[in-house]
């Protein structure tokens, strides 16, 4: 998952950080040491705003002790402006109305509050399953398409083909997705890979 940190007081982040990066996800700051002590990323020279670019999957604000929102959070904001899911790990901000439009964890559930964030069957996990099974394809190959569907409680991961290929990579694909899967939600769905290949006709 693609996540974006902020964070009520400098540093707050760090450890958080490196807990999320354990866990493989991708991650971006609002506020960083090159930022030439400008408010947030995206007003820094040379920078632009993670939202911007696209791509996030999640909004996570690290507020280690209690208090009004602060001007590093400002993040928050632009999560809720650009409708990207916010998760506070840490008390609510006091005198907002926060709780209504984010989730609230301790810092102690960050890691499974970021799964339980995922969608099951949300952009966050096709790009997980998609990047699983891309370096089994030259460069220059068609593009295995990733659609998935929940049915009756299962997650079923179809994986279609634009090339004729081999039974043991047929099996890799769908072991590689299955995995990726499993591990990106972890484990909170059942799932299953479905390898098909599709006619260019």
């Amino acid at each position: 998952m693609r996540i974006l940190l902020t964070e009520s007081e400098r540093a707050a982040a760090a450890v958080p950080a490196a807990l999320l990066a354990a866990e493989g996800h991708e991650l971006a700051f609002c506020h960083g040491a090159d930022d030439g002590g400008a408010p947030c990323a995206g007003l820094a020279a040379g920078r632009r705003c993670p939202l911007s670019e696209g791509g996030v999957d999640l909004v996570v604000d690290v507020r280690p002790a209690p208090g009004r929102l602060t001007l590093r959070e400002a993040g928050v904001l632009c999560a809720l402006r650009s409708r990207v899911p916010l998760l506070v790990a840490g008390p609510t901000p006091e005198d907002t109305a926060l709780g209504e439009a984010a989730t609230i964890c301790r810092a102690d559930e960050l890691v499974d509050a970021c799964a339980c964030a995922m969608a099951a069957t949300g952009p966050a996990a096709r790009r997980a399953v998609s990047e699983a099974i891309r370096p089994l394809f030259r460069e220059d190959a068609d593009r295995p398409h990733v659609r998935l569907m929940e049915l009756e409680g299962t997650v079923h991961l179809y994986i279609s083909l634009l090339s004729e290929s081999d039974g043991p990579l047929l099996e890799e694909v769908r072991r590689r997705a299955w995995l990726a899967y499993i591990q990106a939600t972890r484990g909170r769905y059942e799932a299953v890979a479905h390898v098909a290949i599709m006619s260019k006709t």
